[in-house]
């Protein structure tokens, strides 16, 4: 199992998007976290660009407007998902692998810079 997690800085332009599902892809992910995308809605083609066509699936969290989004996708042919557990600047998914049936729990965590909203 292959998990990445990254602190993007930004994906906002399509060639960030591109370094970041080339990345993934050279190093075969099976689950990738991304930190701090600042992308304020995710939608499916979007995703593609971001996570190709290996990674279908994807989950994320804005947490103040486009600030820290946190992002979380995932290979459904080797893992199926319980439903995201989502708080603000958390998200959690239980993972069950089909390969070796074991289940684990991935929780991504993102933490503004202002110590006022920490």
């Amino acid at each position: 199992m292959n998990i990445i997690t990254w602190n993007v800085r930004g994906l906002g332009r399509p060639a960030k998007r591109f370094l970041v599902r080339d990345f993934l892809n050279l190093h075969f992910a099976d689950v990738c976290c991304l930190q701090e995308s600042k992308l304020e809605v995710i939608s499916q083609s979007l995703w593609r660009e971001i996570g190709g066509t290996k990674l279908d699936q994807f989950t994320f969290v804005t947490a103040e407007g486009s600030t820290g989004v946190i992002i979380m996708g995932w290979k459904s042919g080797v893992l199926s998902r319980s439903l995201p557990k989502i708080s603000f600047f958390c998200l959690t998914m239980d993972f069950y692998s089909k390969g070796d049936n074991r289940l684990w729990r991935c929780t991504l965590v993102y933490s503004p810079n202002a110590r006022a909203s920490k």
